[in-house]
């Protein structure tokens, strides 16, 4: 389909519909096939719906030249050379199981000539082409058989695949590199938290407090830490989710996408995978927290600080009252 910015256009009749997008154009058109197929099924239980080739009534679709038949007539038609690889299934069965239209491809046949197959794509007027279009009015135009067209196309995304695969393992290794950064960090702030409680052990039981405090200055500063690393890490994985996604999709659209439709999209597809490969690749080395540090001559200073806390304390200690003299009495001397 050829898309616009408020509708798509049909690659083999350019009538425009009003869908958004190539996808619900597909979406759209394989509702269309169901709602068809419903109606064939009704016809074939009120014995409405006759066979193509005669007056039975018809119970079987072939899904790729999208006729009905009975089944003397797709027993024919499967043993047929030309029809032999055709897809065909009764109407129940496709009802039942209705994604497996979306595993046909079907032959699309000249909307000018009708009894031939579109074989050629038409790259001056971004159209599939039968035999007497590329002989007629399109014999000027630069067109390619179907089959050589969308294996270029194929080689055009094979040949960024090495760029995929290279970012893919870019940016793994600078996950990896972020995981160490985190294991290091983690070390450090430990060894941290381990030499401030020795730090504090060494002055006495009364410091448990400043120890608490302290390492929850530590642990803020390990989050602060830990999340930037996490942050970036987040950003990796996108991209890397990002790389994986863009190669599962063009491995679906080779798959499951008619030639018609993986032509029409080439330019936007080609466009969006250049630039998942044309990425920015992240700096992991630059990533790197301010360890924590405690303060210089962190033991003198709450030694000294301890001194005038216990001296502090000492001065305020109360005497021992004489008999007859309450304790509030002796403060008050």
């Amino acid at each position: 389909a050829v898309v616009s910015t408020q509708s798509t256009g049909c690659a083999t009749c350019g009538v425009l519909s009003a869908c958004q997008n190539a996808e619900s154009f597909r979406t759209q058109s394989y509702i269309q096939i169901l709602a068809d197929i419903a109606a064939c099924y009704e016809g074939q239980v009120n014995g409405t719906l006759l066979c193509i080739g005669c007056k039975s009534v018809a119970g079987l679709r072939c899904l790729t030249c999208n006729e009905n038949y009975c089944q003397e007539h797709t027993d024919f038609h499967v043993r047929s050379r030309a029809t032999s690889h055709h897809k065909v299934l009764a109407f129940k069965q496709i009802l039942n199981a209705p994604l497996l239209i979306s595993t046909i491809k079907r032959e699309e046949t000249c909307p000018t000539h009708t009894s031939k197959l579109m074989e050629f794509f038409c790259f001056t007027c971004r159209l599939p082409i039968c035999t007497a279009c590329a002989l007629g009015q399109h014999k000027d135009c630069i067109y390619e058989e179907l089959g050589m067209a969308i294996t270029a196309l194929k080689q055009k995304f094979d040949n960024l695949k090495p760029a995929f695969n290279k970012k893919q393992y870019n940016l793994k290794n600078s996950c990896s590199s972020l995981e160490a950064s985190q294991k290091n960090v983690e070390g450090e702030f430990e060894h941290s938290k381990a030499g401030l409680g020795d730090t504090i052990d060494k002055i006495m039981r009364t410091l448990r407090q400043k120890e608490a405090s302290m390492n929850h200055n530590i642990e803020d500063h390990r989050k602060e830490g830990q999340g930037e690393l996490r942050v970036h890490q987040s950003l990796l994985e996108e991209r890397i989710s990002n790389i994986e996604s863009g190669m599962e999709f063009v491995d679906t659209v080779f798959e499951f996408w008619s030639p018609l439709e993986v032509l029409s999209m080439e330019n936007d597809i080609l466009e969006r995978l250049t630039e998942l490969a044309g990425e920015g690749e992240a700096q992991s080395e630059e990533v790197k927290p301010k360890p924590f540090e405690l303060p210089p001559d962190t033991e003198g200073n709450v030694v000294e600080a301890i001194g005038g806390m216990f001296n502090a304390a000492v001065a305020k200690e109360p005497q021992v009252a004489e008999e007859g003299e309450s304790v509030e009495e002796t403060k008050t001397d």
